[in-house]
């Protein structure tokens, strides 16, 4: 029951997984050019069926096990009509799952709201563009498809657990909420190192810690390139030739560097870049083991030839093509007997839905451990796998800084960033080139229900720990491996971040001022939590699956197809039209709509006028004090479009003398998506954060008090999340070995002494 693209994104995504879904509701408005608008709404309806009218509720609920409702700027009949459905859902004596999405709630209720509100709220625009302009919002709805992609996941995790409590068979997932989880979890990279969430163009504030990581000029276009420890930086030095400026001690750490010396450093590799096509960078790159992508433009990103490798379009009649689903299945041939499912139904406690499953975790950096954070927040046991030779990058961003002096304690342990993706589970130390290692660990894949592995294509098969592998020492595992492109295919050994993946699915190329002005995402790192939220979703219906058939399955996911299933509307534009602009806080149907200056240095609010009904709202808010308010050409959506430019600078003039939070609270009132454009300390200091329960805090070893943030899920009212830090690293490796697979301390204590479990 959809009225915006966050509740029929959720809709397709069952869809895709083997769901019969049924839709209700009014037509949708995306933010597509007009030439895909029609192309990209029946995308994301593909293969549901229509209910038209609003039938009898008692009928809709019948014999549905998951209602996903979503009625975010509908007619308040229409409301109203939803509100019966979940309370005749909630009448049966065996209720469904009943989803509730919107883009921001306070005290339980909706408040209006839009995609760039959403992102506006959380401090996610606050971080994207120049330091002297307007911030950027996430262009073409990218903040609805993040709460449809959490919003299903929550639902399936209620599917999955069978809660017996009515209460908890109640889910309630807020956009803004989704969007300040994904800012809490990347600015521990940033705040506890004394480095600003700001705008810093085409770079993240800091450099996010390692120099370099920015969107740089090619000869040719735009590149991606990042280095995230020593051993990369000093290769692309040695690619440069060790230039004489080099070879100065102040550029030996990139850590360093990031934090006192980019600006300096710029000078130097900006016009070295610039020499290169990006062609040569990336051939360099590759040459090096570094980061390197070029900035595809959408119709070139459509065109590499790795997607046509993995069969992942559709083509319609025409000939256009649009994205699939971003995983491939692979299962063994024959059910098989679970490990004994302890996920009862039985918990009262949101945070113990998922008791008893169990998740051996050989993930790291982020899109992985935030995968399996998610299930710990939720009481999922998880095993983190690692090696003190070869520790999760997580724990190399350095000790946390107070005043300018770092915190005391183990740099691999004092590392907030490591905290925050990992708090909650438990870390086992095994060497997996050791036959003796290898051995523990598929023990322990017959004591688990899930894998997660995010490592490049065939480094666990090298070592002969394949899906194969496992699967023939527990056929009912489901495993998921997340790489940049895929297991298979041209790109399938290509290395890289979140930065990498939005290069090269062209998402890229779409944020910025204009096309010579690219900034990109590389702040708020969408990649990441966008294919967490795929790979949540094919996960936990997998697990639906198996509880129904016994059936395993190995869940071979693309990072970079998970950005392209949401850009849908870019993708279709870039086959009609041969190019997509920079919308620039802009959208197609809606005028006034983006980003407009308050009073104050940098303050700024985000508004979005949606309908002639608003506009006559704002326009009487303002009347009287700005002359726009009475001009008959702005009271028709088409005409404000159409004179979108004059329009806006006139409203620009009018906000700029107001005070932000009071414009913000007077819009609101009146029915108009109005938000400040938060800074990370107003977002989490602010009353809604606090309320929604999605931040906790932990005391850690070193770290002391410290705030983490959590899966932004309420079930029953109640949110989930454990207030438990991160593992000190191998602390938990005894206690596994012998509570699980039964070891004796004199075997345990044999393997320390042969540095098997190191």
């Amino acid at each position: 029951m959809s009225s915006r693209l966050s509740g029929a994104y959720a809709g397709r995504l069952l869809v895709t997984m083997g769901a019969q879904v049924d839709r209700v509701g009014p037509a949708i408005e995306l933010a597509a050019p007009a030439s895909a608008a029609e192309h990209a709404v029946a995308w994301v309806h593909e293969g549901k069926t229509r209910v038209p009218g609003r039938p009898d509720p008692a009928d809709v609920v019948a014999g549905v096990d998951l209602v996903l409702l979503e009625t975010d700027g509908a007619d308040p009949e229409w409301v109203a009509w939803g509100l019966e459905v979940a309370a005749a859902a909630d009448a049966l004596s065996s209720p469904p799952v009943v989803v509730s999405l919107a883009g921001a709630m306070i005290d339980g209720e909706p408040i209006p709201s839009d995609s760039l509100t959403t992102g506006a709220w959380a401090a996610m625009s606050w971080s994207i563009g120049d330091a002297d302009k307007a911030p950027l919002a996430l262009p073409f709805d990218l903040a609805d498809f993040q709460l449809a992609l959490y919003g299903t996941a929550a639902g399936l995790i209620a599917l999955l657990a069978d809660p017996e409590q009515k209460e908890l068979r109640h889910v309630d997932v807020a956009g803004r909420d989704v969007l300040a989880y994904y800012v809490g979890m990347i600015t521990a990279n940033f705040l506890p190192y004394e480095r600003p969430w700001t705008r810093d163009g085409a770079r993240p504030p800091g450099s996010a810690g390692v120099y370099p990581a920015s969107i740089f000029p090619s000869s040719d276009g735009h590149v991606v390139l990042m280095c995230r420890n020593q051993k990369e930086w000093h290769a692309l030095l040695a690619a440069m030739g060790n230039p004489e400026w080099s070879r100065d001690p102040k550029f030996d750490d990139p850590r360093v560097v990031a934090r006192l010396h980019s600006d300096e450093a710029d000078e130097h590799l900006i016009p070295w870049i610039a020499s290169h096509t990006a062609e040569e960078l990336v051939k360099l790159g590759r040459a090096s083991g570094l980061a390197v992508a070029p900035i595809l433009s959408v119709r070139e990103a459509i065109d590499e030839p790795q997607f046509a490798f993995r069969d992942f379009y559709d083509h319609d009649a025409s000939g256009l093509r649009s994205a699939t689903v971003p995983w491939q299945l692979s299962q063994t041939p024959e059910a098989a007997t679970p490990r004994q499912w302890a996920v009862s139904g039985e918990h009262a406690e949101p945070t113990r839905l998922l008791d008893g499953l169990r998740v051996l975790d050989l993930s790291w950096v982020w899109s992985g451990p935030l995968t399996t954070s998610v299930l710990g927040d939720l009481g999922a046991e998880v095993l983190k796998v690692e090696h003190s030779g070869h520790m999760d990058t997580g724990r190399h961003r350095g000790r946390a800084r107070r005043n300018g002096v770092e915190v005391e304690g183990p740099e691999h342990e004092a590392t907030p960033y490591f905290n925050q993706m990992n708090h909650g589970k438990r870390s086992i130390t095994l060497d997996m080139k050791r036959a003796e290692a290898r051995a523990i660990l598929l023990d322990l894949v017959e004591q688990c229900d899930v894998i997660v592995e995010n490592m490049r294509p065939g480094v666990l098969a090298r070592l002969g720990l394949s899906y194969d592998e496992f699967a023939a020492r527990n056929p009912a595992v489901v495993m998921l491996s997340m790489s940049m492109a895929g297991q298979e295919g041209p790109l399938n050994s290509m290395k890289g971040y979140a930065g990498i993946m939005a290069a090269m699915s062209g998402l890229e190329s779409l944020i910025g001022y204009d096309k010579g002005n690219i900034v990109g995402s590389l702040s708020p790192a969408l990649g990441d939590p966008n294919a967490a939220g795929h790979a949540l979703c094919s996960l936990l219906g997998a697990l639906v699956r198996r509880r129904r058939t016994g059936h395993g399955c190995w869940i071979d996911l693309s990072q970079i197809e998970a950005l392209m299933c949401v850009m849908p509307a870019p993708i279709a534009a870039s086959q009609i039209d041969g190019d997509v602009e920079v919308p620039v806080n802009t959208h197609p149907l809606f005028a006034p709509y983006g980003h407009f200056p308050a009073a104050g240095d940098d303050r700024w609010i985000a508004l979005a006028v949606r309908s002639d009904d608003q506009w006559a709202a704002l326009s009487d808010l303002a009347a009287g004090v700005a002359s726009w308010a009475g001009d008959e050409r702005w009271q028709t959506a088409e005409g404000r479009c159409a004179g979108r430019a004059e329009l806006e600078t006139e409203m620009a003039r009018w906000t700029a003398g107001q005070d932000r939070d009071v414009l913000v609270a007077a819009l609101l009132e009146r029915g108009i998506a109005a938000a400040p454009v938060a800074s990370f300390e107003e977002m989490t200091d602010s009353d809604w954060v606090k309320s929604r329960e999605f931040k906790t805090q932990v005391l850690h070893r070193y770290l002391g008090k410290t705030d983490l943030f959590v899966a932004p899920f309420r079930y029953g009212g109640r949110p989930v999340g454990r207030a438990v830090p991160a593992p000190m690293l191998g602390a938990d490796t005894d206690d596994i070995l012998s509570g699980l697979l039964g070891m004796e301390p004199a075997q345990i204590a044999q393997l320390h002494a042969h540095d098997v479990l190191i």
